[in-house]
């Protein structure tokens, strides 16, 4: 389905403002399918990767958190459910709620996101930051949005107190308008 080139142009994408418009495009050029579904109240439902019967990959993404470094990591969670577990199998999708663990594809499809999204080689320079400025210069370097950065960091530290003006909260359902989220 894809290559580290694939994934690493994708995540290229997401320095730009508009990129969550822009991956929808990117991705369709591509075979692949990208529908933002409004979010079902009272689960907490993230997104949805499967093959309809003719083998077209789809990704759906609820925005439930709206925020842009959640919108990074579950499309390439998505994605690397597509890449790794469906790539013949048109019978067996993944409903994903993100914040459930235990289930080795779903560790193996998250590991492949942060990876793909954070190289692992920049794993020891990314947990030198400490400060805003570091992670918008860092994000830089590695040409992603800076909320791709400051998500990571606060998955890493397990504190998510920490770089609330970075991660892009509420920047998401405005670039969707034509979704009702209430």
């Amino acid at each position: 389905m894809a290559s580290k080139e694939f994934f690493r142009d994708l995540s290229k994408i997401s320095s730009f403002k508009e990129g969550p418009l822009l991956t929808k495009e990117f991705l369709n050029k591509r075979g692949i399918h990208m529908v933002i579904l409004k979010h079902l109240q009272k689960t907490h439902l993230d997104g949805a990767a499967m093959r309809l019967h003719d083998g077209t990959p789809v990704i759906a993404l609820t925005l439930r958190h709206d925020r842009i470094d959640n919108f990074w990591f579950t499309l390439f969670h998505e994605l690397a459910h597509l890449h790794l577990h469906l790539k013949h199998d048109v019978l067996d999708c993944f409903i994903d709620d993100l914040d459930t663990t235990g289930d080795n594809r779903e560790e193996h499809a998250d590991k492949f996101a942060r990876d793909a999204l954070i190289p692992q080689d920049n794993l020891k320079n990314l947990l030198k930051i400490d400060t805003p400025v570091e992670a918008l210069s860092f994000a830089s370097l590695l040409n992603v949005h800076p909320a791709i950065i400051a998500g990571r960091l606060r998955w890493e530290r397990k504190d998510y107190r920490i770089f609330n003006r970075l991660v892009g909260s509420g920047e998401l359902k405005i670039l969707f308008p034509d979704e009702s989220y209430n």
